[in-house]
């Protein structure tokens, strides 16, 4: 009986011993706030892209008078043709001859640096045969520029020797514009003429108003 009570005694100071190593161990860790302080703040991968602040709000618009009715010209009533133009104004891969290259290559543009590379870009679909014109049809196509300049374009692929086997073809050339070309709109003009005699003429449709002009636009 003795023996038993010593037994118990002693597995009572293991106990008390091994208790706060257990509390420690489990419970939550204490750090105060001066700690905290001088711990460095935690890098997260999430970068706001979008924020919004409250500002005040706009004044409210004046009214102004409605603007007169608008009649569309008989023109757009008539049959086009015989051909139909896609055309798109781009940025070049390539340095002007003048030494001025774009920092954003071979994307759509409609405004041009003085200087620099404009390139003209552009299919040309045969209505009456509902296929493209090419260069096996010995047609002839030119860009003709508002001071009288015409350019010959090529039927390339795009991307020149670079190009993948699936890049598209299409006429194409550039014009390379003079560091002393005035500023402002530019007028152009596309032709194609066909080996059975046919003629077409494109020209851009374009925006006008007091403010904003969608022509292309050489700038200093």
């Amino acid at each position: 009986m003795v023996q038993r009570t010593k037994i118990r005694s002693v597995i009572r100071v293991v106990l008390s011993a091994f208790i706060p190593l257990l509390v420690t161990a489990c419970g939550p860790s204490v750090v105060t706030q001066s700690e905290q302080q001088k711990q460095p703040a935690r890098e997260t991968s999430i970068t706001p892209l979008l924020g919004a602040q409250k500002v005040a709000p706009p004044p409210p618009k004046p009214a102004v008078p409605s603007p007169p009715a608008r009649t569309t010209p008989a023109s757009y009533y008539e049959p086009v043709g015989p051909f139909f133009f896609w055309v798109e104004t781009l940025t070049s891969a390539n340095p002007s001859k003048y030494g001025v290259m774009s920092t954003v290559p071979c994307v759509q543009s409609g405004v041009f640096k003085r200087g620099m590379r404009l390139v003209f870009r552009y299919e040309i679909l045969d209505i009456s045969t509902g296929k493209r014109v090419t260069d096996k049809d010995g047609a002839t196509t030119k860009v003709r520029l508002q001071h009288g300049e015409e350019l010959t374009a090529r039927w390339l692929i795009r991307g020149s020797v670079n190009a993948l086997p699936d890049s598209a073809w299409m006429w194409d050339v550039a014009w390379d514009i003079p560091p002393d070309y005035p500023v402002g709109s530019l007028d152009y003009t596309i032709t194609v003429s066909t080996k059975d005699g046919r003629t077409g003429t494109f020209i851009p449709p374009i925006q006008k108003t007091v403010t904003s002009d969608t022509r292309i636009r050489i700038v200093d």
